[in-house]
């Protein structure tokens, strides 16, 4: 009956010992799975984070890419405009003239850059001062909105010269010359635009 009694102490000490065992490994078992969510979690802010850059650098790209691109045609109009007033009034009064300045790229950048360009001639009045000089000049047609010409010229293609026959404006003292470039960025069509008068004595602008 003694022994009986020693299996059974025996017993609940093995018992209560395994329970201590149990609950020993519960708090370690707990702090693993709170390390495995901290890391689900940093590792999702770490995704939202790159993904964000990446949005942001794309961003950056394009619009660094869109001001390059508006840049060449600002410059591209200020050569064209340079160019027109270096030339001799028959030249820039002349249709054909004009058409092969535009041939020629204004610089290397803009050939595969500039979807279009335009230059056009419009009429201009002359200046009237007081007292008028002697002899007094002719004063231009007043500034319309119809050019006397204008060439067109679309990529790489030919300068077209609209009217296909303009009537000659040799006699007049001022006109304005004024200077189209558009590109295309992100399907939509931007365009800079300048222009200048053009005496047949002298070069004013504005």
């Amino acid at each position: 009956m003694g022994i009986d009694l020693i299996d059974e102490k025996a017993g609940a000490l093995t018992r209560d010992s395994n329970a201590l065992k149990g609950r020993g490994k519960t708090p370690a078992q707990h702090e693993r799975g709170t390390t495995l969510v901290e890391v689900a979690v940093a590792g999702a802010v770490l995704v939202f984070a790159l993904a964000s850059l990446y949005a942001l650098y794309g961003i950056t790209v394009k619009e660094a890419k869109t001001g390059d691109t508006a840049a060449i045609a600002q410059q591209n109009s200020i050569a064209r405009i340079d160019r027109m007033r270096n030339l001799t009034w028959n030249n820039t009064t002349s249709p054909s003239y004009v058409a092969t300045l535009l041939t020629t790229p204004a610089s290397s950048d803009n050939a595969s850059t500039i979807s279009r360009e335009v230059i056009s001639i419009y009429p201009a009045a002359v200046p009237q001062t007081s007292p008028l000089p002697a002899p007094t000049p002719s004063p231009s047609p007043t500034p319309g909105s119809t050019p006397f010409f204008s060439v067109t010229k679309i990529g790489t293609g030919t300068p077209v010269i609209s009217p296909s026959t303009p009537s000659s404006i040799l006699g007049e003292r001022l006109i304005r010359v004024e200077v189209t470039t558009e590109w295309v960025a992100s399907a939509t069509t931007h365009q800079r635009q300048l222009s200048t008068l053009i005496s047949k004595s002298g070069t004013k602008t504005r």
